[in-house]
């Protein structure tokens, strides 16, 4: 997958994220401002990645090892819920599910993973 791709999977996912929070009458709490902030950085990533020149012009230029975690795990938790709730019997399930796996594989920092407590190396 390309960093385009991955860019658009990105903001694909933040614009889903921001409508349910607003449509759950959730739009202003604090936990759907987090989210949100989380996910922008997901997308300014792989945008910088994808060499859109928006993202170019935009900060942070770089995330600690906890921010790196923080995005990864989220995207991680995002692709396990969009598994369960779609499945993969159809084409469109199907490209979701792995188009987030993927991002989730593109964030997490080397050595990190979900399933245990250990911070990643380096």
């Amino acid at each position: 997958m390309t960093p385009a791709q991955l860019h658009q999977i990105a903001r694909e996912e933040r614009a889903r994220r921001k409508a349910a929070w607003s449509a759950a009458g959730q739009g202003d709490t604090s936990r759907a401002h987090q989210d949100d902030v989380i996910w922008s950085n997901i997308a300014l990533m792989a945008g910088r990645a994808a060499g859109d020149a928006t993202c170019q012009g935009r900060g942070p230029r770089d995330w600690t090892l906890p921010e790196r975690i923080t995005m990864a795990r989220n995207a991680w938790a995002t692709a396990c819920k969009a598994e369960a709730t779609l499945g993969t019997a159809t084409d469109d399930a199907l490209r979701k599910v792995a188009g987030l796996f993927t991002l989730f594989r593109w964030l997490r920092p080397m050595g990190w993973s979900p399933l245990f407590a250990e911070k990643a190396n380096g």
